[in-house]
């Protein structure tokens, strides 16, 4: 068979639409000089343009006279656009700027945004933010993690603040066209009332709010210009770390170390980009929150490698591409001390493989065809084993690995899309390798109001036949599929989804699947307020019904229902509460560890309830309360409860700290398989605690200190311990002497200093501390302040780091190396 194997798509067809009526246009001035940017307005360029008046308010009364006047003018010469914003406010000395990073949310300040749509296709655009103590922030529809370089100045005035804005056109994508005609929006944000004021009035109910953004005109003769750009960096670290002597007792070994690479961004033509990292180094990157995982699904962590979250929106299609996947924990790592000899000890074992190169290319064309390309290599990674008499020898824990992304993403009328992708992961000849090809199609109505769709994928593994020739291969075969239909946007959502997996369908090799052979169902129907009633501003509450069956059997795995409400009131509180239950017979497939087998899973049900409080105000909380238990089954309850307060001090200063408990009496689940091969189940008593705190400090818009602390702790003490009967009950064995007792602690310091002391450059200087400790066979529980203090003499990892990067544009250089 062979390895590359490709889903055609289901069908392809468009829907016909028509341009929506009376949109708002607006014509750009070009002028010969270009503005300072100062955050000063009164150069004579600006006079030259029309300004932008007339406003709608979008929140918290939609449609209204904005209580604040805003005046937007456009200009634009042969390198850039430039946006000039007056934000009028009657009570200038209450204008909220708290500072933060860019990029960062939740910022307490009044914003200035403006949106750009170049291909005008309503269906991607973006996004150039300003805040009123001049933090930027930027993204596209499809890229969250969209950032470029381009310049920005604010000023606070008498009459209330001015945004003056330059976007060169290298930090965009726009057709090849003399004339331009962008789809755009312009918003306000005034952060002490919410007042969410727009340019262009689009209806809150709106799913694709671009189908009624305006029209920005009078671009033309610009020419998309050479977008190629360097950010070479070099970084140094000093770490401290533990080694385990063949004693057992503990040593720390201390390693100098340093990094240089570069990240390389090429605009092969106006829509498309190629982008390269060349010895990358993330080691300043936020640690990741580590739990303790008793459940059979993997647990997942978010992408803080800033090469990896951006400009990857065209291969996030069918959840066939994880890029945590690639730089992994290596597949040897856990198992390495089975590898040791008598004497022997671990001198080195990488927790990380290492990355040498990766690169994307993507772009769309004129005609809405989305290109992307994706590759990254991982080398080979070896532990270091020594014996009494100082011989060493390696291991290797994870074999050379070549990623591989291809993806063809067609847009269609009313927001509608087709797509193919293909996934592949090839290692040394001794390992397997594995293919993935997925194929997809939404349709949307003229309004964008109901959608259907489907998607599925083909998976193949190949593994080496031992004893055969190199090129022979047994090739597993798997496939999934899904069906949805859907009303979106309005006073009413409701959707139905069908997705079957097979037995054999296996995509995690560079994707992110958590269980296949089982057919889901799930219903929801949503009720959305969008606009004020009574005391309530708005509310979004839905309930819905999941049923799966495993897909061999044709049994029960999943019968849930659940209900999820969410209300903010005029005051900007708001409070949220629901819950779920699963009252039929089902049967868990994946629990047991072990193919074929399954237990009947107990009756439960689940409660919870919260509050958010205003985040206007200094100090605002968040709690969150849950309650579960068995229906018919033990007495106690499971509960649990996440509490979040943040405490800004001033504009530079702020507060987070989280603390989350859960209580879990009678947690029900795998154990161990003993020497007859019997599953054995374990009754346990499970605790988990986690605290976390954050502080921020703004010396400037461009230089910030961060301070993260996260302490996580998980016990759990065994009640009794169950054999697993093969019709899936249970039967209590007095006979198994294992102590499956543990206590986990993760415990991170992240310590960030950054300055960006130029566009697009940066320096930061990292200390990190991490400690993880597992302790097996515990007899009871400490307290906390015991644990911690324990912890705290574990063993533990140590390291700062010093990192640069230095951008570099080559129009920039060109043009000053004329200069001189």
């Amino acid at each position: 068979m062979s390895r590359f194997v490709f889903l055609l798509p289901f069908f392809l067809f468009t829907i016909s639409t028509n341009a929506q009526d009376s949109l708002k246009v607006h014509r750009a001035t070009r002028v010969n000089a270009s503005p300072k940017i100062d955050g000063d307005l009164n150069e004579e360029v600006w006079q030259q343009a029309t300004p932008i008046t007339d406003y709608f308010q979008f929140q918290p009364v939609e449609g209204s006279v904005p209580d604040q006047k805003t005046s937007v003018r456009i200009i634009y010469d042969n390198s850039a656009i430039y946006i000039g914003c007056i934000m009028y406010d009657t009570s200038p000395d209450s204008i909220l700027k708290e500072m933060g990073a860019r990029d960062e949310e939740d910022i307490n300040a009044d914003y200035m945004r403006i949106c750009f749509d170049p291909y005008n296709k309503r269906q991607d655009a973006y996004f150039f933010g300003i805040y009123a103590s001049g933090v930027q922030f930027d993204n596209k529809v499809s890229d969250e993690s969209f950032d470029a370089v381009w310049e920005s100045e604010v000023k606070i005035t008498a009459e209330g603040w001015i945004a003056e804005i330059k976007i060169p056109y290298s930090a965009i994508r726009f057709p090849k066209e003399p004339i331009q005609k962008w789809g755009f929006q312009l918003n306000r944000y005034v952060r002490r009332t919410r007042e969410l004021t727009q340019w262009s009035k689009t209806p809150s109910k709106a799913y694709n709010s671009k189908l009624y953004w305006g029209t920005l005109e009078g671009i033309t003769d610009v020419d998309a210009p050479l977008r190629l750009s360097f950010t070479p960096y070099l970084s140094s670290y000093l770490e401290n770390t533990p080694v385990i002597n063949s004693d057992g007792n503990t040593s720390y070994s201390n390693s100098f170390s340093y990094n240089v690479g570069a990240d390389v961004k090429y605009g092969i033509d106006e829509r498309f980009t190629l982008d390269m990292t060349l010895f990358p180094d993330f080691g300043q990157v936020q640690s990741d929150n580590k739990i303790k995982n008793l459940s059979y699904r993997e647990v997942t962590y978010d992408e803080n490698r800033p090469f990896f979250k951006e400009s990857v929106e065209l291969f996030d299609k069918n959840s066939l591409f994880y890029s945590r996947r690639i730089g992994k924990i290596p597949s040897g790592f856990f198992s390495i001390e089975g590898e040791l000899k008598e004497g022997e000890s671990i001198t080195d074992n990488p927790s990380k493989v290492k990355l040498l190169h990766a690169l994307k290319l993507s772009g769309r064309t004129d005609d809405g065809m989305g290109i992307g390309l994706f590759n990254a290599i991982t080398d080979n990674t070896y532990a270091t084993i020594e014996d009494a008499k100082g011989n060493k020898r390696r291991v290797l824990t994870e074999p050379l690995t070549n990623f591989s992304v291809m993806v063809f993403d067609q847009q269609l009328k009313n927001n509608s899309r087709v797509y193919l992708i293909n996934t592949n992961v090839t290692r040394d000849k001794r390992y397997s390798d594995s293919n993935v090809t997925g194929s997809g199609f939404s349709l949307s109505n003229k309004k964008n109001t109901f959608e259907v769709g489907a998607e599925g994928a083909v998976s193949q593994r190949f593994f080496k036949i031992d004893g055969e020739p190199t090129r022979n291969y047994n090739n597993v075969v798997g496939y999934k599929y899904s069906l949805f239909a859907k009303k979106v946007g309005g006073l009413f959502e409701y959707a139905a989804y069908r997705t079957t997996y097979d037995n054999n369908y296996y995509t995690s090799d560079l994707g992110y699947q958590a269980i296949n052979n089982r057919t889901v169902y799930e219903f929801q129907i949503q009720h959305n307020v969008h606009k004020p009633w009574r005391k309530i501003r708005n509310s979004y509450n839905n309930i819905g019904y999941t049923y799966a069956t495993h897909f061999i059997t044709g049994k029960p795995v999943i019968n849930e229902y659940y209900s999820n409400f969410f209300i903010t009131f005029l005051d900007y509180n708001s409070i949220f509460f629901g819950g779920g239950s699963t009252p039929g017979t089902s049967y868990d497939y994946f629990e047991p560890r072990v193919e074929g087998r399954y237990n009947k899973s107990i009756k439960y049900y689940y409660s919870y309830v919260g509050l958010s409080t205003d985040y206007r105000k200094k100090l605002a909380v968040d709690l969150n309360l849950n309650i579960s238990n068995f229906i018919g089954q033990f007495v106690s309850e499971g509960f649990n409860a996440n509490l979040t307060v943040r405490y800004r001090v001033n504009d530079k200063l702020s507060f987070r700290a989280i603390s989350f408990f859960n209580t879990d009496p009678y947690n029900l689940g795998f154990a161990d398989i003993d020497a007859a091969d019997n599953v054995i189940y374990g009754l346990r008593k499970v605790h988990t605690y986690e605290n976390s705190l954050s502080v921020k400090y703004n010396f400037k818009n461009d230089m910030f200190i961060t301070l993260n602390a996260r302490h996580y702790w998980s016990t759990a003490l065994y009640r009794k311990y169950l054999t697993l009967l093969q019709n899936g009950e249970y039967e209590a064995n007095y006979v198994y002497d294992g102590n499956n007792n543990f206590n986990y602690n993760a415990f991170n310091i992240d310590f960030i200093y950054s300055w960006q002391f130029s566009p697009g450059s940066n320096l930061s200087v990292a200390y990190k501390n991490a400690i993880e400790a597992d302790e097996p066979g515990i007899l009871k529980r400490p307290t906390y302040q015991k644990n911690l203090s324990e912890v705290l003499s574990d063993p533990q990892t140590n390291s700062i780091s010093i990192k640069v990067l230095y951008y570099l544009d080559y129009l920039w250089m060109r043009k000053n190396l004329k200069m001189k």
